[in-house]
């Protein structure tokens, strides 16, 4: 019989969990101090850095945020030891957004540049692989990045750079990583991926008994000809074309539902059993996107918004219309953004669906009193944030001055009030914010999204909008 030999000791728990800091740190600090490097002083980027590196040092309770989504399921089994600390991965993943890099070019310049690996924490030890950068940055959530980015604001007030005495609201949309949505191309990215896990199925339990033939060529050459299609009677040859993909799309739903008919035959491969719950998980979203296909091509219908499916691989992604003049249809998320007369990102929030940004604003208000102690004394949004009910909350909350210009045809009595100096002067002070969200959707990555998911995209925004108040708050300290 098997036994466990006496001078075996099970490695304990605590073993397994990321520190929140590494344990040589004031050892590397102070080493650190002692030695020259080529680095001049008065390079912008070095003293930015040093500006930023001491704010975090000023939070130390955000690494016990950041360290709870890291130990979540540490002790789950034996695996193999964290090398990387809850403070490496928030300081790796804030240099990543400062100077817009790719997972594999951060490794890469954390190994290379000394100043990066003073930043990062990781001093003279090996940098991990990017993947596994990759896989820890990732694991912290978007509701952690608010609470590091709430503690960052109170520093803001701590260091008397923001006093919330003014807020500013507007709204933008950040895409996610998705191709512009058609019929076709929807179409043959579902028989694309479902005959990617088909294959992989085969491949691992040959034995496994269905019907398989790979229709991914015929289905692009259809997608091609209907998107390139040109001439005379184009809409019905496009609408015979249309038909025939639906039905190559159908052929490969039902090959994908034999297979998972046929699951006992696999359920020993961990393998087949990954395929055959990738193939569960699609198999729904092929029938919406054959259901909002048929409807719009051969019945004619046009499909409400909050029905259609734009993405079989970023399912969450919205239609956002905003109504401008002038703009086109987006994809992606909505946030609403809030900053005052500083600049910093007082308050964030990405929504679901297109609501109208008249109802984020008692919301933003509501957390503006939990974390300034008071109500703003000014607030200024544009008109998409009117509303009577609006107007009339934010002077029961105690602000002062509100202004939220009215849209369409105005009373006299309103065009009086719009007409008043200090509402003016609040809608040109207003129109700063514009300025905060170019540099967050230019400089800090919020044009697009490129993390896969939900969560993974609250988590980026919220990582984009931490670095983006980090570098001002830095700025405003060093001008002191």
């Amino acid at each position: 019989m098997f036994s466990i030999p006496e001078t075996f000791d099970a490695p304990p728990e605590a073993e397994k969990m990321r520190e929140k800091h590494d344990p040589d740190r004031e050892l590397f600090d102070g080493i650190y101090q002692t030695m020259t490097f080529p680095i001049n002083p008065n390079n912008p980027l070095f003293a930015e850095l040093e500006a930023i590196d001491r704010l975090l040092d000023e939070t130390p309770e955000i690494l016990a945020l950041v360290a709870a989504d890291l130990n979540q399921g540490a002790g789950d089994g034996p695996g193999r030891p964290c090398e990387i600390s809850a403070e490496q991965a928030l300081r790796s993943a804030l240099l990543m957004q400062l100077r817009s890099l790719a997972y594999r070019q951060l490794a890469a310049e954390i190994d290379a540049h000394p100043l990066y690996r003073k930043f990062t924490r990781f001093y003279g030890k090996k940098i991990p692989h990017f993947g596994s950068l990759n896989e820890v940055i990732k694991k912290i959530s978007g509701p952690t990045m608010q609470r590091v980015n709430e503690a960052i604001v109170r520093l803001g007030i701590k260091k008397k750079v923001e006093n919330g005495r003014a807020l500013r609201h507007d709204a933008t949309v950040t895409e996610t990583h998705i191709a512009w949505p058609i019929d076709a191309r929807l179409l043959v990215d579902s028989v694309r991926v479902l005959s990617r896990q088909l294959e992989r199925l085969r491949q691992a339990v040959p034995q496994i008994c269905f019907a398989y033939h790979d229709h991914t060529r015929r289905a692009k050459k259809r997608a091609y000809q209907i998107v390139l299609g040109k001439g005379k009677n184009i809409e019905a040859r496009r609408r015979n074309l249309y038909r025939d993909l639906l039905e190559v799309q159908q052929v490969v739903v039902g090959y994908a539902r034999a297979a998972v008919a046929a699951e006992p035959a696999a359920a020993c491969d961990i393998e087949a059993l990954a395929a055959l719950s990738e193939l569960q998980r699609l198999l729904p979203l092929a029938e919406r996107v054959y259901d909002q296909a048929y409807r719009r091509v051969v019945l004619g219908e046009a499909v409400p918004a909050e029905e259609k499916l734009v993405s079989v691989f970023e399912t969450h992604t919205d239609i956002i219309c905003r109504g401008k003049a002038g703009a086109k249809v987006e994809f992606g998320h909505k946030i609403d953004f809030a900053t005052g007369r500083s600049g910093m990102v007082t308050y964030y929030e990405v929504l679901e669906g297109n609501p109208g940004d008249n109802e984020v604003l008692p919301r933003a208000l509501d957390e503006h009193i939990r974390i300034f102690g008071r109500a703003p004394e000014k607030l200024a949004t544009d008109r998409r944030y009117f509303s009577a009910d609006n107007e009339a909350q934010a002077l029961a909350k105690g602000v002062k001055q509100v202004a939220l210009p009215k849209p369409g045809r105005l009373s006299a009595a309103r065009e009086q009030l719009q007409r008043q100096p200090w509402f003016r002067r609040l809608l040109r002070w207003r129109a700063g914010i514009e300025g905060n969200l170019s540099t967050l959707l230019r400089s800090f990555g919020l044009r697009r999204c490129l993390w896969k998911g939900w969560e993974s995209f609250k988590a980026y925004v919220g990582l984009s909008v931490l670095a983006y108040n980090l570098r001002l708050l830095a700025g405003h300290l060093s001008r002191v």
